[in-house]
């Protein structure tokens, strides 16, 4: 599942799930690193009260998985993430796959 996220975008987001689970980064399982396109700027997890660009967001959708507790990340064109509530939105396709 690695190989289709950059390291350099996927690292950051398995340091904060690993501090946010309590685990060793070593315990954590990717379930999904992906390339998608989102619907909008607000990445498939819009917050009450806030503004996005409305044009399609090219990014990355990549779950972890720490001990049994599920991450769902959302990351943006330029590499920022965040964290999704669990079963919020998901992406207008995957990249390329239209």
């Amino acid at each position: 599942m690695k190989g289709q996220v950059p390291q350099a975008i996927l690292d950051p987001i398995l340091k904060e799930a690993a501090a946010l689970a309590k685990l060793d980064r070593e315990q954590l399982v990717i379930v999904r690193a992906a390339p998608v396109i989102w619907n909008d700027g607000s990445l498939g997890c819009p917050e009450p009260g806030m503004m996005y660009t409305q044009a399609l967001v090219n990014g990355y959708w990549v779950v972890i998985d720490a001990a049994g507790q599920k991450y769902d990340f959302r990351v943006g064109s330029r590499g920022n993430f965040r964290l999704c509530p669990a079963g919020q939105g998901h992406p207008r396709s995957q990249a390329g796959a239209n």
